[in-house]
Formats: structure tokens, sequence, C-alpha cells
């Protein structure tokens, strides 16, 4: 049961250390975390002007018309990648790739929440338009199957509820293939989109999968 009367006398007020509140988490590369850490201490401080907020007045920079996300689910890692053009036929720009990870020892709903919660921030950071989802090979008579199946049914759920739309569900033979060939390793595919996207190295891991299926639902793959 809790304390009603819980000792105060050793509590101490906090400060914040900003000025200006309230605060936001983003997402940034974590080189340049520091460095920004730094710069926004001083825009804070006032060592510098802070950024002219447009007409609107916000200072979020024009976003492009056309959006894509590409999801390869896992309950391990879920790979993300983000792509945007200013149209449908032009050639897109890659935005941003990460992974959603979780701990192996946390529980299972423990681990399906953070993938929502990671989801939905990705969600209101980007506003996706169009939303390419990896249906991969599932064998339900093994564990990671049926958590595979839990975390497609929890992406599709926060996707239908934050954007209102259906993703498109693509194969992996079917994107595999757009890329390279159904049995290209996810080295081969890395390659690849570095090509594509001037990259100078891409972490082998599921963001590069994620990448690929975004790139394909761009391009029209696994749709009629």
């Amino acid at each position: 049961m809790p304390n009603p009367h819980p000792p105060l006398t050793n509590l101490k007020p906090q400060t914040p250390k900003w000025q200006h509140l309230p605060t936001k988490a983003i997402r940034v590369p974590e080189i340049f975390l520091e460095a920004i850490a730094d710069f926004a201490r001083k825009l804070d401080n006032g060592e510098f002007d802070s950024p002219k907020p447009n007409h609107s007045g916000t200072t979020i920079p024009p976003q492009p018309s056309v959006v894509w996300l590409g999801i390869k689910p896992s309950i391990s890692q879920l790979g993300w990648a983000v792509l945007g053009g200013d149209s449908k036929e032009s050639d897109p720009h890659l935005l941003d790739y990460g992974t959603i990870e979780t701990i192996a020892q946390d529980a299972l709903p423990q681990r399906l929440a953070e993938i929502e919660t990671d989801l939905l921030a990705l969600l209101e950071q980007f506003h996706p338009g169009h939303i390419a989802l990896e249906m991969p090979f599932i064998n339900a008579e093994y564990s990671s199957g049926r958590k595979t199946l839990q975390v497609l049914g929890v992406v599709n759920a926060v996707i239908y509820r934050f954007c209102n739309v259906l993703p498109l569900t693509i194969y992996t033979p079917s994107w595999k293939s757009h890329i390279d060939s159904p049995k290209a390793d996810r080295a081969d595919i890395a390659a690849i989109l570095e090509s594509l996207f001037d990259l100078k190295r891409l972490p082998l891991n599921a963001a590069v999968d994620a990448l690929a299926i975004a790139y394909a639902g761009w391009c029209g793959v696994g749709q009629s």
C-alpha cells in the first residue's frame, strides 16, 4: 500500500536545466548528439539568435509531397526506413533509417508495447502517406514465428490508427527480386542500395531490408 505520509525533508526541489521549456525528445544520429546538445545549450543561453519562425509560426522545413515508410517486422530488431520526394515520378531521397530493438529477457507484452511506442513516434515525425510492410515467411510452429505474427498485428493496428491507411504488403521474394534476386543476402542488397542512394556504408541489419522494402513500394512493387 502507498505511504500516506512519505518523508519529504530530504527531497530537494529540481531546477530545470533549460531556460526554454517544454523540451521534447527527438531522434538524431548518435555521432551528432554532443554537437547538437552543445548548440542547443548556447541557443538556450542566448549566445546565438534563435531560428526565426516562418509565417505559420513554426520552424519545420518543407516536407516532401510523397513519403514512403518501409518496415521489416521482427520482435528483436524491427527495421525501418523513410524515403521522400516531390513526386512519385522523381527519384526518392533517403530521409532516415534505423531499427527498433527490444530486449529478449523482457516479457512479450512489454516488447510489443515498446515497438508500438517507437513506431508511433516515427509516424508522428515523418507522417508517411504510403507504407510498405514485408510479409515474411512465418512458421507458426516456432516461437519466433508466433512472435512475428503478433508484431505484424501491432504494426498494422498502429499504422491504421495514426495514418488511416492500410499498409502495402510486399512479400520477401518480390522486394528482393526488385533489388537483386530472391536469394540475395543482406550484404548484396546493402551494396546495391549504397550505390542507389550514394551512401558510404550501410549497417548490415534489418534497416537494410526496410530500405529495400520502401524502395520497392516507391517503385510500385506489390501494387495492382
